[in-house]
């Protein structure tokens, strides 16, 4: 809301004093005027990417940073529908967030399966000071698992406490009637690793211990 205020203003002041133009101005005017546009769209991406993420503005906007590398705990319910031989937790895996202020990207995945997010919404949660995030996803098992796991769709639901939190906790449901908790713990800012196997090494790199 305060960035279109903004950007609303500059246009604004863009159109007056274009109209203004039929009047003798000073060079120096007719320059800054010509550089309005750039300033007005340089603001919005100077937002998005990095302003939204500044201490003060953060907490006025209420917007969590998840962006980077979590190790995820997934713990089912006892009444989810999981097949013979299928695993019933707790389930390790990891999440990537990839984070501006207007897009989030979601990748989970663990030794059996991937999940991407194909749609997220930020709600206010009125007991916090913080938003927390609701998301969809679609997942794939991989083809070893294909037998007994079927691609499905679900949702998930995070939150944060923190605005720059270490830990989340959230919930997860699927159309396979399969549901339950999980807890994400910081890792760092990086992403991007081709598999469960790969973001295992770097955690336990970074931790400095194995992982279990």
């Amino acid at each position: 809301m305060l960035v279109r205020a903004v950007t609303l203003i500059i246009s604004s002041i863009y159109s007056i004093v274009l109209f203004m133009l039929g009047f003798e101005l000073p060079g120096w005017w007719r320059f800054v005027v010509s550089f309005l546009p750039t300033l007005a769209i340089a603001g919005v991406v100077l937002w998005d990417v990095w302003l939204w993420r500044l201490p003060g503005v953060q907490k006025l906007v209420r917007r969590p940073d998840l962006r980077g590398l979590w190790r995820v705990t997934l713990t089912p319910h006892p009444d989810s529908h999981i097949p013979e031989g299928g695993n019933r937790g707790p389930i390790a895996g990891f999440l990537e967030v990839k984070q501006s202020f207007w897009t989030v990207y979601l990748r989970l995945y663990t030794d059996q399966s991937a999940s991407k997010s194909t749609a997220t919404t930020w709600l206010p949660a009125y007991e916090s000071f913080v938003d927390s995030l609701t998301f969809t996803y679609d997942n794939t098992p991989k083809m070893s698992e294909s037998h007994r796991s079927m691609r499905s769709s679900g949702a998930c639901n995070l939150n944060p406490t923190l605005l720059k939190p270490d830990e989340v906790e959230g919930t997860y449901f699927t159309d396979r009637f399969t549901k339950g908790d999980m807890v994400l713990k910081f890792v760092d800012h990086t992403s991007g690793y081709p598999s469960f196997a790969a973001a295992t090494s770097h955690a336990e790199e970074m931790h400095g211990k194995k992982l279990v």
